[in-house]
């Protein structure tokens, strides 16, 4: 019996910052696995991957061997950049999606691409799963010259060829796997100094620098100045001392900016 066919997803895996923690795991758990299970395709991530100890090129070749591929431009991640572009360079089938608030890169602006909201209603949901199903239906029923490619956009004749078979040595590798590790570690360092505010609880936007405290019945109480945000937690100075505040905490959620 024939093995269901694949979809390779390629969309960023960690938290990005304006966004809620998790949130691009329900946007792959409730819109994009369901979207490819009603195309008839089994959903690849790469998180999925490494779960089996695979290396990154096990990945990248994981990427090429799947039927189809679904890439979210949201939050314009480097690492989906990269897979993008070494699936393109093959010009294996692809379909790209982004939510509302993300900016079409122009390098790719002529390529079709699906849009959704990224609240996540059910409503919403619900309808986006079927577009996002169709898509992909007819991308992989589409003829060689129907494929919605950058090297159809550039008029590129020949894609790039794999070789029948690639022997790696140990010591390859072991350099492929420090590149990976090097590069979620560069990954993470870059995420931490982008981030210089944050969007707290009430809709406010919280810059480093300004202070922040709470707020009962209409008195303030002054925590400190923000100084430090990071993907987990906050740091707040007062008086030469230094708080860290979890984003999970319950004091989080009662947090304003100071109008002073």
């Amino acid at each position: 019996m024939e093995g269901k066919r694949t979809c390779f997803v390629i969309m960023p895996i960690s938290d990005a910052e304006g966004y809620e923690k998790g949130h691009f795991s329900r946007v792959y758990e409730h819109l994009i696995k369901p979207a490819c299970e009603q195309a008839g395709f089994d959903p690849v991530r790469a998180d999925d991957t490494s779960k089996a100890n695979m290396i990154i090129i096990d990945i990248l070749q994981k990427i090429l061997e799947c039927d189809m591929a679904i890439c979210d431009l949201s939050s314009r991640n480097p690492n989906v950049f990269y897979e993008l572009g070494f699936r393109q360079a093959f010009n294996k089938k692809t379909i790209l999606i982004k939510d509302i608030k993300t900016a079409m890169p122009f390098d790719i602006s002529g390529i079709r691409t699906l849009t959704y909201n990224e609240n996540l209603r059910i409503d919403e949901v619900k309808k986006t799963i079927p577009e996002i199903a169709k898509c992909i239906t007819e991308t992989f029923n589409a003829g060689a010259k129907e494929v919605n490619s950058l090297l159809q956009l550039l008029s590129i004749e020949k894609p790039a060829i794999l070789p029948d078979k690639v022997t790696l040595s140990k010591d390859s590798v072991t350099i492929l796997n420090a590149i990976g590790e090097l590069n979620n570690k560069f990954d993470f360092l870059s995420k931490r100094a982008r981030l210089s505010s944050l969007k707290l609880s009430n809709g406010e936007i919280a810059n480093i620098g300004d202070f922040l405290g709470t707020k009962e019945n209409n008195i303030f109480s002054d925590l400190g100045q923000l100084i430090e945000i990071n993907p987990n937690n906050i740091l707040i100075e007062k008086g030469g001392n230094i708080i860290s505040i979890n984003k999970d905490s319950s004091i989080f959620p009662s947090l304003e900016v100071l109008p002073f």
